[in-house]
């Protein structure tokens, strides 16, 4: 007698597992059980369980200020679209109209109620700021800028930078390196 062995099941690639935890939050979200979808995908449902928790660990959660006015903007169709039909006569439009205007109350206190501009936000935009330009190499987009002008001769108002830069002896007008963990970018920001 011989045993029969199953063929191997390949891994996704990383489109594969992109579009599986798609499907598997499109069920969940159309009320699926976590057996059902493991049925779906040939996993166990304990795998699909540990599918989801990466997912939402992974998640960004938006501030309560964000959320308001996330919900704002959902609500203001709402809102309009209440307001027509009861000018239109539509007297079964005014219980939903009052819900929906009990909402925006609600996430307009929230909105509002944050947003102070302080110092921990502006140095946390900056880190963000100057992580973009890492990503993006600013730093060395402008190291080659500085050369050539330098080579050609142009003159400040060539570079397109701040008028300080030639009274502090930059021929180019361009910026100078920053220490570390600082990108000229941020020396272009005056907030």
């Amino acid at each position: 007698m011989v045993d029969e062995i199953a063929p191997a099941r390949r891994r996704p690639n990383a489109l594969g597992k992109v579009m599986r935890r798609r499907r598997i939050f499109a069920r969940l979200r159309e009320g699926w059980a976590y057996d059902e979808i493991a049925a779906q995908e040939g996993l166990t449902a304990t795998r699909i369980r540990q599918i989801v928790a990466e997912v939402l660990e992974k998640r960004a959660v938006d501030s309560g200020a964000d959320h308001a006015k996330l919900q704002l903007a959902r609500l203001a169709p709402a809102v309009q679209l209440g307001a027509e039909a009861i000018a239109a006569g539509d007297v079964s439009a005014i219980s939903p109209y009052l819900k929906a205007l009990d909402r925006l109350d609600r996430y307009q206190s929230v909105a509002v109620a944050n947003q102070a501009y302080d110092e921990e936000a502006r140095k946390k935009l900056m880190e963000k700021i100057n992580r973009m330009a890492d990503n993006l190499g600013v730093d060395e987009m402008w190291k080659a800028l500085r050369e050539y002008l330098k080579t050609h001769g142009a003159s400040p108002a060539d570079a397109g930078g701040p008028g300080e830069a030639e009274a502090a002896g930059d021929p180019v007008g361009l910026p100078e390196p920053q220490p570390e963990g600082q990108s000229e970018a941020s020396q272009w920001m005056s907030v």
